[in-house]
Protein backbone atom coordinates (compact mmCIF):
# COMPACT_ATOMS: atom_id res chain seq x y z
CA UNK A 1 0.00 0.00 0.00
CA UNK A 2 1.60 3.50 -1.27
CA UNK A 3 1.60 5.96 1.32
CA UNK A 4 1.63 9.91 0.65
CA UNK A 5 1.02 12.74 2.77
CA UNK A 6 -1.12 15.52 3.49
CA UNK A 7 -2.54 18.49 5.37
CA UNK A 8 -4.15 16.18 7.78
CA UNK A 9 -5.72 17.28 11.44
CA UNK A 10 -2.54 17.14 13.95
CA UNK A 11 -2.95 13.96 15.78
CA UNK A 12 -0.91 11.94 18.49
CA UNK A 13 2.02 9.95 17.07
CA UNK A 14 3.30 11.96 14.25
CA UNK A 15 0.59 13.91 13.52
CA UNK A 16 -0.41 12.20 10.24
CA UNK A 17 -3.22 10.40 9.05
CA UNK A 18 -3.61 7.98 6.34
CA UNK A 19 -6.47 6.88 3.82
CA UNK A 20 -5.55 3.89 0.94
CA UNK A 21 -5.71 5.11 -2.26
CA UNK A 22 -7.99 2.76 -3.66
CA UNK A 23 -10.44 3.99 -0.83
CA UNK A 24 -12.58 6.25 -2.89
CA UNK A 25 -12.61 4.12 -5.94
CA UNK A 26 -13.51 0.74 -4.31
CA UNK A 27 -16.68 1.61 -4.12
CA UNK A 28 -17.20 1.07 -0.01
CA UNK A 29 -18.58 4.75 0.66
CA UNK A 30 -21.11 4.08 -1.25
CA UNK A 31 -22.50 1.08 0.52
CA UNK A 32 -21.60 1.94 3.93
CA UNK A 33 -22.13 4.97 6.39
CA UNK A 34 -20.03 7.69 4.53
CA UNK A 35 -18.05 9.74 7.22
CA UNK A 36 -17.46 7.32 10.11
CA UNK A 37 -16.57 4.20 7.15
CA UNK A 38 -13.89 6.96 5.78
CA UNK A 39 -12.61 7.47 9.05
CA UNK A 40 -12.43 3.47 9.76
CA UNK A 41 -10.89 3.34 6.42
CA UNK A 42 -7.93 5.99 7.86
CA UNK A 43 -7.65 4.44 10.87
CA UNK A 44 -6.94 0.96 9.66
CA UNK A 45 -4.49 2.73 6.55
CA UNK A 46 -2.93 4.92 9.36
CA UNK A 47 -1.93 1.82 11.52
CA UNK A 48 -0.80 0.07 8.42
CA UNK A 49 1.42 2.83 6.48
CA UNK A 50 2.43 3.93 10.11
CA UNK A 51 3.19 -0.22 10.86
CA UNK A 52 1.63 0.44 14.16
CA UNK A 53 1.19 -2.77 16.33
CA UNK A 54 -1.58 -3.42 18.80
CA UNK A 55 -5.41 -4.27 18.56
CA UNK A 56 -7.90 -2.48 17.29
CA UNK A 57 -8.27 -0.09 20.32
CA UNK A 58 -4.29 0.19 20.98
CA UNK A 59 -4.06 1.58 17.24
CA UNK A 60 -6.79 3.79 17.92
CA UNK A 61 -5.43 5.13 20.36
CA UNK A 62 -2.51 5.98 19.19
CA UNK A 63 -3.79 7.78 15.89
CA UNK A 64 -6.64 9.56 17.56
CA UNK A 65 -5.67 10.18 21.16
CA UNK A 66 -7.16 8.14 24.48
CA UNK A 67 -9.95 11.22 25.18
CA UNK A 68 -12.80 10.35 22.61
CA UNK A 69 -13.72 13.71 22.84
CA UNK A 70 -10.52 15.17 21.26
CA UNK A 71 -10.89 12.59 18.28
CA UNK A 72 -12.28 13.94 14.75
CA UNK A 73 -15.44 14.75 14.92
CA UNK A 74 -16.55 12.71 12.07
CA UNK A 75 -15.97 9.37 13.94
CA UNK A 76 -18.29 10.04 16.78
CA UNK A 77 -18.13 11.39 20.50
CA UNK A 78 -17.42 8.08 22.25
CA UNK A 79 -14.17 6.84 20.08
CA UNK A 80 -15.09 2.84 19.25
CA UNK A 81 -18.26 2.86 20.62
CA UNK A 82 -19.80 5.77 19.04
CA UNK A 83 -23.16 4.68 17.04
CA UNK A 84 -23.17 4.57 13.35
CA UNK A 85 -24.80 7.53 12.15
CA UNK A 86 -26.50 6.94 8.66
CA UNK A 87 -28.42 10.31 8.02
CA UNK A 88 -26.44 13.38 7.51
CA UNK A 89 -27.63 15.91 10.09
CA UNK A 90 -26.38 18.67 8.06
CA UNK A 91 -27.71 17.48 4.60
CA UNK A 92 -30.65 17.93 6.17
CA UNK A 93 -30.39 20.79 7.66
CA UNK A 94 -29.17 22.90 4.64
CA UNK A 95 -32.27 21.69 2.79
CA UNK A 96 -34.31 23.90 0.91
CA UNK A 97 -37.65 22.40 1.97
CA UNK A 98 -39.46 20.14 4.55
CA UNK A 99 -40.08 17.61 1.39
CA UNK A 100 -36.51 17.66 0.43
CA UNK A 101 -35.27 17.20 4.06
CA UNK A 102 -37.75 13.85 3.99
CA UNK A 103 -36.52 12.74 1.16
CA UNK A 104 -32.69 13.18 2.23
CA UNK A 105 -33.85 11.29 5.86
CA UNK A 106 -35.84 8.25 3.75
CA UNK A 107 -32.76 7.54 1.50
CA UNK A 108 -30.22 7.31 4.80
CA UNK A 109 -33.13 4.88 5.79
CA UNK A 110 -33.38 2.86 3.06
CA UNK A 111 -29.26 2.69 2.66
CA UNK A 112 -28.82 1.61 5.99
CA UNK A 113 -31.18 -0.90 4.83
CA UNK A 114 -29.67 -2.16 1.62
CA UNK A 115 -26.04 -1.87 3.61
CA UNK A 116 -27.33 -4.40 6.50
CA UNK A 117 -29.36 -6.79 4.54
CA UNK A 118 -26.48 -7.33 2.58
CA UNK A 119 -24.09 -7.78 5.25
CA UNK A 120 -26.65 -10.58 6.86
CA UNK A 121 -26.89 -12.42 3.67
CA UNK A 122 -23.32 -12.79 4.01
CA UNK A 123 -23.09 -14.04 7.44
CA UNK A 124 -21.99 -10.50 8.63
CA UNK A 125 -23.39 -8.65 11.62
CA UNK A 126 -25.14 -5.68 10.87
CA UNK A 127 -22.84 -2.70 12.45
CA UNK A 128 -23.62 -0.37 15.18
CA UNK A 129 -20.89 0.90 16.44
CA UNK A 130 -17.61 2.27 14.55
CA UNK A 131 -16.14 -0.83 16.36
CA UNK A 132 -18.25 -2.84 14.82
CA UNK A 133 -17.79 -1.24 11.28
CA UNK A 134 -13.57 -1.70 11.59
CA UNK A 135 -14.57 -5.41 12.14
CA UNK A 136 -16.79 -5.88 9.70
CA UNK A 137 -14.48 -4.35 7.45
CA UNK A 138 -11.71 -6.56 8.82
CA UNK A 139 -13.92 -9.83 7.99
CA UNK A 140 -14.65 -8.13 4.32
CA UNK A 141 -10.81 -8.00 3.96
CA UNK A 142 -10.22 -4.64 3.66
CA UNK A 143 -7.83 -5.02 6.39
CA UNK A 144 -6.06 -7.48 8.42
CA UNK A 145 -4.34 -7.98 11.71
CA UNK A 146 -2.17 -10.87 12.19
CA UNK A 147 0.03 -10.50 15.52
CA UNK A 148 -1.14 -7.16 16.17
CA UNK A 149 0.19 -6.04 12.54
CA UNK A 150 -1.68 -4.29 10.39
CA UNK A 151 -1.99 -5.14 6.85
CA UNK A 152 -4.40 -3.88 3.91
CA UNK A 153 -4.25 -5.29 -0.08
CA UNK A 154 -2.93 -2.85 -2.82
CA UNK A 155 -6.48 -3.17 -4.28
CA UNK A 156 -9.45 -3.52 -1.66
CA UNK A 157 -12.35 -5.90 -2.05
CA UNK A 158 -15.17 -4.62 -4.48
CA UNK A 159 -18.35 -4.80 -2.86
CA UNK A 160 -19.92 -5.89 -5.46
CA UNK A 161 -17.69 -8.67 -5.24
CA UNK A 162 -18.07 -10.38 -2.14
CA UNK A 163 -21.79 -8.66 -1.00
CA UNK A 164 -24.83 -9.69 -2.94
CA UNK A 165 -26.23 -6.06 -2.96
CA UNK A 166 -29.76 -4.66 -4.23
CA UNK A 167 -30.10 -3.74 -7.92
CA UNK A 168 -30.05 -0.09 -7.32
CA UNK A 169 -26.79 -0.17 -5.32
CA UNK A 170 -25.19 -1.53 -8.10
CA UNK A 171 -26.56 0.31 -10.52
CA UNK A 172 -24.39 3.40 -8.39
CA UNK A 173 -21.02 1.30 -8.75
CA UNK A 174 -22.01 0.58 -11.91
CA UNK A 175 -21.93 4.11 -12.63
CA UNK A 176 -19.29 4.50 -10.74
CA UNK A 177 -17.07 2.55 -12.44
CA UNK A 178 -17.80 4.44 -15.81
CA UNK A 179 -16.35 6.93 -14.28
CA UNK A 180 -13.55 5.82 -13.19
CA UNK A 181 -13.07 4.28 -16.47
CA UNK A 182 -13.23 7.60 -17.81
CA UNK A 183 -10.51 8.96 -16.38
CA UNK A 184 -8.20 9.35 -18.44
CA UNK A 185 -10.12 11.07 -21.20
CA UNK A 186 -11.73 13.25 -18.75
CA UNK A 187 -8.23 14.65 -18.07
CA UNK A 188 -7.09 14.84 -22.48
CA UNK A 189 -10.40 16.82 -22.58
CA UNK A 190 -9.84 19.04 -19.84
CA UNK A 191 -6.64 19.95 -20.94
CA UNK A 192 -7.67 19.95 -24.51
CA UNK A 193 -10.03 22.78 -23.13
CA UNK A 194 -7.88 24.62 -21.07
CA UNK A 195 -4.66 24.47 -22.87
CA UNK A 196 -6.00 24.69 -26.48
CA UNK A 197 -8.85 26.42 -26.32
CA UNK A 198 -7.84 28.83 -24.02
CA UNK A 199 -10.65 28.03 -20.70
CA UNK A 200 -13.42 29.31 -22.61
CA UNK A 201 -16.85 30.47 -21.42
CA UNK A 202 -18.46 28.31 -24.09
CA UNK A 203 -17.29 26.58 -27.61
CA UNK A 204 -19.08 24.75 -30.24
CA UNK A 205 -17.28 21.62 -31.36
CA UNK A 206 -18.39 18.00 -32.51
CA UNK A 207 -17.58 14.40 -31.01
CA UNK A 208 -15.37 13.92 -34.37
CA UNK A 209 -13.01 17.60 -33.32
CA UNK A 210 -12.60 15.97 -29.61
CA UNK A 211 -11.44 12.58 -30.27
CA UNK A 212 -9.21 14.31 -32.95
CA UNK A 213 -8.32 16.37 -29.97
CA UNK A 214 -7.96 13.86 -27.32
CA UNK A 215 -7.28 10.82 -29.30
CA UNK A 216 -10.40 9.31 -27.19
CA UNK A 217 -13.28 7.56 -28.87
CA UNK A 218 -16.65 8.95 -29.10
CA UNK A 219 -18.18 6.53 -26.73
CA UNK A 220 -15.88 7.54 -23.94
CA UNK A 221 -15.91 11.64 -24.90
CA UNK A 222 -19.97 10.94 -24.64
CA UNK A 223 -19.15 8.90 -20.70
CA UNK A 224 -17.05 12.05 -20.02
CA UNK A 225 -19.48 14.57 -21.17
CA UNK A 226 -22.41 12.79 -20.01
CA UNK A 227 -20.31 12.99 -16.02
CA UNK A 228 -19.20 16.37 -16.64
CA UNK A 229 -23.05 17.37 -17.61
CA UNK A 230 -24.85 15.60 -15.27
CA UNK A 231 -22.51 13.93 -12.40
CA UNK A 232 -20.98 16.94 -11.30
CA UNK A 233 -22.90 19.67 -13.39
CA UNK A 234 -19.73 21.09 -14.30
CA UNK A 235 -20.94 22.18 -18.07
CA UNK A 236 -23.91 22.67 -20.01
CA UNK A 237 -24.47 21.01 -23.24
CA UNK A 238 -26.94 22.75 -26.24
CA UNK A 239 -27.58 22.36 -29.57
CA UNK A 240 -29.44 24.10 -32.12
CA UNK A 241 -31.14 27.49 -32.82
CA UNK A 242 -32.76 28.46 -30.34
CA UNK A 243 -29.97 26.37 -27.95
CA UNK A 244 -31.78 23.71 -26.54
CA UNK A 245 -30.72 21.72 -23.54
CA UNK A 246 -29.25 17.82 -25.44
CA UNK A 247 -27.79 14.87 -23.32
CA UNK A 248 -24.68 13.40 -23.89
CA UNK A 249 -26.05 10.00 -25.34
CA UNK A 250 -27.63 11.87 -27.97
CA UNK A 251 -25.00 13.50 -29.83
CA UNK A 252 -23.31 12.18 -32.93
CA UNK A 253 -20.40 12.50 -34.51
CA UNK A 254 -20.32 14.99 -36.67
CA UNK A 255 -23.16 17.06 -35.01
CA UNK A 256 -22.41 20.46 -33.92
CA UNK A 257 -22.90 20.81 -29.86
CA UNK A 258 -22.14 23.85 -27.83
CA UNK A 259 -20.20 23.10 -24.33
CA UNK A 260 -20.98 25.45 -21.27
CA UNK A 261 -18.10 25.83 -18.72
CA UNK A 262 -18.80 26.65 -14.92
CA UNK A 263 -14.67 26.99 -14.32
CA UNK A 264 -15.12 28.23 -10.48
CA UNK A 265 -16.66 25.00 -10.61
CA UNK A 266 -14.28 22.89 -12.58
CA UNK A 267 -11.45 24.60 -10.58
CA UNK A 268 -13.08 23.72 -7.12
CA UNK A 269 -13.67 20.33 -7.86
CA UNK A 270 -10.04 19.59 -8.44
CA UNK A 271 -8.25 21.98 -6.11
CA UNK A 272 -9.00 20.04 -3.39
CA UNK A 273 -5.97 18.54 -0.70
CA UNK A 274 -4.32 15.56 -2.11
CA UNK A 275 -5.86 12.14 -0.30
CA UNK A 276 -3.42 10.19 1.47
CA UNK A 277 -2.69 6.87 2.22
Amino acid sequence: MSAETTGAPTLPGDGSLCIHNDWFESGWPVVMPLHQAMWAAMLLSTATARQLRGDLDTVAVLVFGDDPRRAPRGIGGQGLESPLVWLDAEAVEAADSPEEAARITADAQTHRAWCEEALRAAGLPAPSTMRDLAAVMERLGIARCEDGRWTMPDCLPRPEDVLRLPEELLGRLRRLRRVQDSGPAERALLHHITHTLGRPAQFITTLQRLKQATGFGAGRLRDVLDHLATGTGEIKLHRGQPPVTVAAKDLTGQSRFLISLDWDCIDAGRNQGARIV
